[in-house]
């Protein structure tokens, strides 16, 4: 498992919270030990009082409480005006008698030395001193350098709320159970919480138990109250050390503040991947939860099972009510588009893999010594090539590996050149590689080149595709139709190129992607219909992209445009009728509670002017209904902001009263996902694994640890979007940066002064 990185979430959260927990602060009060040496109490006591002890005075060294400050030798201030005997005068040559001991019942004493016979209270020694302005001060400059002096106290330690923060850390950042009893994370309680006490594995464990049971038991009672219709996420999760199996089940919908939601609700082991198997997984969860209605399932159809699985599933829904499913399950199965644009990209690099590890072995050449970084910037500076920083890729990420034939490329003369005039850049290639016995490949050469570049046009498409969904969770499903328009044209543009090779590369993968759709003609509409919610776009962009796909005034593009109307007819007039039956079973609910209510004052028979107005709001209501969804195709589009990043579900909040139906449709419509998995692995083309420290737990631990992480991670809202490729140049250069053999002789001559 990859070390922890300490600017994670969980580490943040964790830091945020030491001061509820008890963490570092000012000391309530000063230690003896350490008592500033400009502390002088001027105000004179009379004889009986103690005297206060004189600071300088003390030993230097630390003392481990107070009795021991009492058992030193201190020279005591006496009272003003008292005249001292001779044997008062000589008393330092003789020896002291043993003083007595105090109580420490009384805090103030530790300030003073008291005398053998005090036996008066000391509550007017603590009302003098109380009073002195000079010790006040002393007091409070004590606190502002608390932190700094090397002696910081701590607050009463929560133990409960810290244990709670610590297991909230441990499952933000994915870290195992035994972190806690790791060396460095109790050396940093202790030095930052001197009152901590040792945490255990096996605590830390029973309170992340507790912590999935109360949010798992919040969520049961907001299903069951609030009966959302979601929208599903399958996908199986592979262990390789156990060789086990995941299913993980994810529920999407869009609450009553216009605000989407995501909560992982099942991660359970699965024998095998039948479509029989799937479903049945899928019921046993929406029981387990209480769900009964669902409008879409996005399933990953890797194993080319998932239509046996959503006929079996949509069978089983169809015995839980009418309103289970909407037309009667239509338009249930959503096809992954991440994992469709991952296989062509697999399919793609595979076609070139050769090249790629060409370009990978110069890159590690390059970078795995001193002398050998000097040898290539020194080709960079004769080929007259602008500086660039190399990085080498994951090969389970595509989106590394575009990274790095994009900074090769660019740096292709410079790798020309040491062919050429670096002999051991030549002998790396001859070597023997131990994984595979042969020989290394490479080195890169024009026809590599030639072939990378080509690869890195495609690569570029999906690349921006991908990020751009990413960039805003919340209307992924309005973005959807356009990254899928967007593929499609810049590879039909491909396919017309001058490079023959070009030409044959796009044609082979435009095919591939429509065929992964069933053709883009046999699309599920509702892909389509999420667009047209966008204001922005409605029905006039939706047209504009069938022309640009299919030609314009095309008979393909008109019955597209004919049969997603006809599709937003149909199902706004299901949800007219699912809203209105809903309406009328409040109203008599309602009514029978006023009945009931009035019961004994009122006749058989009698109906009030309330329950007319409500019949009048009712056929009011039926007659706008029909209006709605004209309306909104009708009305003038929004504006676009171009760089901006467009809310659409915020527009829908502010203009839900004006369509009050249509609203509830689009509240469904743009809850639909086009992937089946998060976003942070939409570049992984070897599926999600299970690390082996979580696939070592119980199925149950697993599941509560994946869940409860999704469930803080969307209470703190903490998804990150993916990052861009500027973005990722931007972290290289700096990862450059701190390499000390990058830096100039003359940066590195400053630092060490």
């Amino acid at each position: 498992m990859s070390k922890p990185d300490f600017k994670t979430l969980g580490f943040s959260f964790f830091s945020s919270n030491f001061e509820t927990c008890g963490g570092v602060s000012s000391p309530s009060r000063p230690s003896p030990s350490k008592l500033s040496s400009t502390v002088t109490v001027l105000r004179a006591l009379d004889s009986d009082q103690p005297t206060l002890i004189s600071p300088d005075m003390s030993s230097p060294s630390s003392h481990a409480n107070n009795n021991d400050l009492l058992n030193e030798e201190v020279k005591v201030q006496t009272s003003v005006g008292k005249k001292r005997t001779e044997t008062q005068r000589s008393s330092s040559d003789h020896q002291l008698k043993p003083r007595k001991k105090l109580s420490q019942s009384s805090d103030i004493r530790q300030y003073f030395v008291p005398k053998d016979d005090d036996k008066e209270s000391t509550n007017r020694t603590r009302n003098d001193i109380g009073r002195c302005e000079l010790f006040k001060a002393y007091q409070e400059s004590s606190e502002d350098k608390a932190l700094t002096s090397g002696n910081p106290t701590s607050l009463k330690c929560d133990q409960d709320e810290f244990i709670r923060t610590v297991s909230e850390m441990i499952v933000l950042s994915g870290l195992p159970f035994s972190f806690v009893e790791s060396e460095g994370f109790r050396r940093f309680c202790h030095n930052v919480i001197p009152m901590y006490e040792d945490v255990s594995r096996q605590t830390v464990a029973k309170d992340i138990a507790v912590i999935y049971l109360q949010e798992k038991s919040f969520l049961k009672v907001m299903f069951s109250v609030n009966k959302m219709r979601v929208s599903l996420t399958t996908d199986i999760w592979e262990a390789p050390t156990t060789s086990s199996s995941y299913m993980v089940v994810t529920a999407y919908w869009i609450d009553a503040n216009w605000e989407l939601q995501k909560r992982i609700i099942s991660f359970k082991p699965v024998l095998d991947k039948k479509g029989e198997t799937i479903a049945r997984r899928l019921i046993e969860c929406l029981d387990e939860w209480g769900i009964e209605k669902v409008f879409t399932v996005t399933v990953n159809n890797a194993e080319g099972n998932d239509h046996e699985a959503l006929t079996l599933f949509q069978d089983a829904m169809r015995l839980k009510g009418a309103n289970a499913l909407v037309k009667d399950g239509d338009f249930l199965r959503m096809r992954c588009c991440g994992h469709i644009v991952n296989l062509l990209v697999k399919d793609s690099m595979e076609h070139v893999s050769d090249s790629i590890v060409a370009v990978r072995n110069a890159v590690k050449y390059v970078q795995s010594s001193l002398s050998r970084i000097k040898s290539f910037e020194f080709r960079i500076e004769t080929g007259k090539v602008p500086k660039g920083n190399l990085s080498l890729d994951s090969v389970t990420e595509w989106n590394s590996t575009y990274l790095m034939l994009v900074a090769a490329l660019k740096l292709r003369v410079a790798f020309d050149k040491m062919l050429g005039e670096d002999k051991l850049y030549g002998k790396y290639f001859l070597e023997i590689e131990e994984e595979t016995g042969e020989k290394r490949v490479g080195p890169p050469v024009s026809a590599t080149w030639d072939e990378v570049e080509r690869l890195v046009t495609f690569l570029g498409i999906f690349f921006n595709c991908t990020v751009e969904s990413s960039e805003r969770k919340a209307a992924a499903s309005s973005k959807g139709y356009s990254e899928i328009a967007t593929i499609d044209w810049n590879l039909i543009k491909l396919s017309n190129n001058v490079d023959e090779e070009v030409r044959k590369e796009a044609t082979s993968i435009k095919d591939k992607f429509e065929k992964y759709w069933d053709g883009l003609i046999n699309i599920n509409p509702l892909v389509i219909v999420a667009s047209v919610f966008d204001p922005r776009k409605k029905m006039k962009f939706t047209s504009l992209c069938f022309d640009r796909l299919h030609g314009k005034d095309s008979l393909e593009s008109k019955n597209l445009t004919l049969s997603i109307t006809s599709v937003m007819r149909h199902l706004y007039e299901e949800y007219t009728i699912m809203l209105d039956k809903q309406s009328q079973s409040d109203d008599a609910a309602i009514q029978s509670d006023h009945r009931g209510s009035e019961q004994s004052g009122e006749c058989d028979g009698y109906i009030s002017s309330d329950y007319l107005y409500k019949e009048m709001i009712n056929e009011m209501r039926k007659e706008q209904a029909g209006k709605e969804l004209d309306d909104y195709l009708m009305e003038k589009a929004e504006p676009w902001c171009s760089g901006s990043d467009y809310d659409v579900l915020s527009w829908w909040k502010r203009n839900s009263p004006n369509y009050p139906i249509l609203s509830e449709l689009a509240r469904d419509v743009l809850a639909i996902q086009m992937s089946s998995f998060a976003h942070e692995s939409a570049f992984c083309t070897s599926g999600r694994v299970l690390d082996p420290y979580r696939s070592s737990l119980t199925p149950y631990t697993t599941e509560a640890l994946i869940c409860t992480q999704q469930w803080l991670r969307t209470s703190l809202q903490s998804e990150p979007p993916l990052t861009n490729l500027e973005q990722m140049f931007e972290e290289l250069d700096f990862q450059e940066s701190l390499d000390p053999r990058k830096q100039p002789s003359w940066l590195l001559r400053s630092s060490c002064k």
